[in-house]
């Protein structure tokens, strides 16, 4: 019988993850550097690696694969690097201003707070598309669809042609109220996809026919933005993939959870924003399910950011509006906060001397200046290793050599010396301010969402969670940390256990109770209209992919908010039966109980407007393929068959070296309990225990991490 295999893979800044299962569920898993100029040699090189595990060559392996999943950051970097493509956009004429005054939100969206204090001297960031490179065009739509201007068509094609002499690459075409009337949207892309073929045409009324002049303007834009860089990147890796003999097309991981094909998102690439975080975050849920844990803090550490992100009652948090490099795009996603803190993240000190790090990395190559590969400035990895809680011996199983003494000299060179501390001092800094960064973006996730951290449990993964977790848990009070046994994977893992997913959207702005408290069932006729309007869009794209209704869950919801307020929450809407008045009465009752969740009891109000301003469709297609975690028996709590040594530990109580007891965690066993201080090495990643921490190893070998009382 012929072996069936799902691979999948996370793209990351520095490495690229990797996991394996067969048909029977067993799997494995692989790390290899990243290559990011060239992202699908990365890829192959690490399913090379896994061929291994399987027993067979390449080619077989690809042969035989079923499904091969990608969770990628191309699109994420190049917008935080501003390198997408040159990109026009078709305005109505009169609001070319539209990107660059950002409804005022974009002057502080995205800022810290301590950029926040000082609002005189914000700058909102600039727009993906130049003013120059905007041209507006004679027409005009008023806010019941009703044509007020004619479009002026050959005007359209002139500005085209004008921006075709700057080099554009792609462009974006957003009119006013066109969520209400497509029709002069739909003659420009016509026209422009028939004259100009060589041009990525992003028309708003087919991305986001929703409210909102400059959000969905903005989301338009950066959508053709990115269309060229991520054709690239699909194109490349499905030819890699079919050289070396796998024969059908790669899944992509989206922002909202769900996968899709790479040719379906190379129209939407937008959708990919967060695609390998969100893989964390959806594996986290699951295992959460299998463990009792509902409420979760989900904590990822890579080699350039570090990512959180909340399940509460089993499921993932979701927002209809994303930040990215400070742009505001109207594109659901899981909600993720991100800092500029990795095991890449640079130390450096600034204009008055004190110590920083991040936001900056050195990413794969060069890298931490441990990594011998040219790196001269000092990261946060440098500092584990200066510290002991990074083997050299040990990393990635032994197979990439660390040198010790280049992060010391990094550190001593542009930390040490300037600040008068010795080396040991100052790796102690950067872990601890690391650290700092790390536990106030907890908090920003969570106490400022009115949840109490307390009450949750933390998972940390990625390459560099395990090995700062224990530094960041304490700070916030938290009651325990999970450690996943397949933690430097986890995000590759959670890919791999996703349904295929696609969400839908359709502004249709009215009031839905008055101040009376009646609600407006005459609009039930154009809701039901839209609804079938997203139905059948969706069942389309599902005929395009070849997979049946039948087989998919559409789940329907409203964007619902009391009159002038600025945020709106989305509220389930039951339509299995069709849209009845019963229908717009529980939809009210439902956003007054999620109103009063997110914001305390008695927070709703009996007489306020509520306004209704979008519909939503998220279409949710299993994949049937899922990798199982296994219960083991337990093995008893000495785990010292698991020791490998010994090796000099920094600790923050002694303020010296002491020298620990050293566990390989991959010989622990469920039962096993190691009390801190002590050091666990893995492939990937490494956990320093500190004094009062212990760990103990659950049923399906997740290491189950508590601390003392910070009394």
């Amino acid at each position: 019988m012929t072996r069936q295999y799902l691979i999948s893979t996370d793209t990351g800044g520095t490495f690229v993850d990797l996991v394996i299962c067969d048909e029977r569920g067993e799997y494995a898993y692989t790390k290899v550097p990243a290559t990011p100029h060239h992202p699908p040699e990365g890829i192959l090189s690490g399913i090379a690696e896994l061929a291994k595990w399987a027993d067979t060559d390449l080619s077989t392996l690809l042969a035989d694969a079923q499904m091969i999943f990608n969770g990628t950051t191309v699109t994420t970097n190049a917008m935080l690097e501003g390198k997408g493509a040159r990109t026009g956009l078709l305005i109505t004429k009169g609001f070319e201003d539209t990107l660059v005054i950002a409804r005022v939100l974009g002057r502080t969206a995205g800022l810290e707070e301590d950029r926040l204090l000082d609002y005189r001297h914000t700058d909102p960031p600039p727009p993906v598309i130049p003013r120059a490179w905007v041209k507006g065009v004679t027409e005009r739509i008023d806010a019941d669809g009703e044509v007020v201007v004619p479009l002026n068509l050959e005007e359209a094609r002139q500005a085209v042609r004008d921006l075709m002499a700057a080099g554009i690459e792609a462009l974006a075409v957003c009119f006013l109220w066109s969520f209400r009337n497509p029709r002069h949207e739909q003659q420009v892309a016509h026209m422009v996809r028939t004259e100009f073929p060589q041009l990525h045409v992003v028309a708003s009324s087919e991305l986001v026919p929703i409210l909102r002049e400059f959000e969905r303007a903005n989301t338009t834009a950066v959508n053709a933005y990115l269309r060229p860089i991520f054709h690239r990147y699909a194109d490349g890796l499905q030819s890699r993939l079919s050289a070396a003999g796998y024969g059908r097309e790669p899944l992509i991981m989206q922002s909202i959870g769900g996968l899709a094909p790479a040719a379906e998102i190379k129209e939407t690439p937008i959708t990919t924003l967060l695609s390998g975080p969100v893989g964390g975050v959806m594996a986290s849920a699951k295992l959460g399910e299998m463990l009792g844990r509902t409420h979760l803090i989900t904590t990822d550490m890579g080699g350039t950011s570090f990512d959180v992100g909340l399940v509460v009652a089993s499921q993932p948090l979701k927002t209809p509006m994303t930040l990215i490099g400070r742009q505001m795009v109207a594109i659901p996603t899981v909600d993720i906060v991100t800092v500029g803190a990795g095991g890449g993240s640079v130390a450096w000190l600034n204009e008055v001397g004190a110590l920083q790090v991040g936001p900056e990395s050195m990413g794969a190559n060069p890298g931490p200046a441990c990594y011998g590969k040219g790196g001269t400035l000092p990261t946060v990895t440098d500092a584990d290793v200066v510290l002991g809680y990074i083997d050299p011996d040990f990393f990635l199983g032994g197979r990439m050599r660390i040198q010790r003494e280049l992060a010391e000299a990094a550190i001593r060179r542009k930390v040490a010396d300037p600040t008068g501390m010795d080396v040991v001092e100052a790796a102690a800094a950067v872990y601890q301010i690391v650290n700092a960064r790390m536990a106030d973006l907890i908090r920003m996730a969570t106490v400022e969402r009115g949840y109490d951290p307390r009450e949750f449990s933390m998972l940390a993964y990625g390459g560099c969670g395990p090995t700062h977790c224990t530094g960041y848990g304490p700070e916030i009070g938290i009651r325990e940390v999970i450690v996943p046994e397949l933690a430097t994977v986890f995000s590759a893992f959670g890919i791999g256990q996703s349904d295929i997913r696609h969400s839908y959207v359709h502004s249709f702005p009215f009031v839905l109770r008055d101040e009376r408290g009646c609600i407006d069932v005459s609009r039930l006729p154009d809701i039901q209209a839209i609804v079938q309007s997203l139905t059948e869009k969706a069942q389309q794209q599902l005929q395009r992919e070849k997979l049946t209704a039948h087989q998919a869950v559409f789940h329907y919801s409203a964007d619902l908010r009391y009159f002038n307020q600025i945020h709106e929450l989305v509220v389930g809407l039951q339509v299995q039966a069709g849209c009845q008045e019963q229908t717009l009465f529980r939809l009210v009752e439902d956003f007054k109980r999620a109103y009063e969740q997110k914001y305390g009891h008695g927070a709703s109000s009996p007489v306020t407007v509520i306004e209704l301003l979008n519909l939503r469709l998220e279409v949710i297609v299993p994949t049937g393929h899922r990798m199982q975690l296994k219960s083991h028996p337990l093995a008893g709590r000495d785990p010292a068959a698991a020791q490998v040594g010994e090796k000099p530990f920094y600790s923050f109580a002694e303020k010296d070296f002491v020298k620990v007891p050293v566990f390989q965690a991959e010989r622990l066993r469920p039962g096993h309990e190691v009390q801190g201080p002590a050091l666990l090495v893995s492939f990937g990643t490494t956990l320093p225990l500190h004094e009062g921490q212990m760990l103990r190893v659950d049923p399906y070998r997740n290491f189950i991490l508590t601390f003392a009382s910070r009394a």
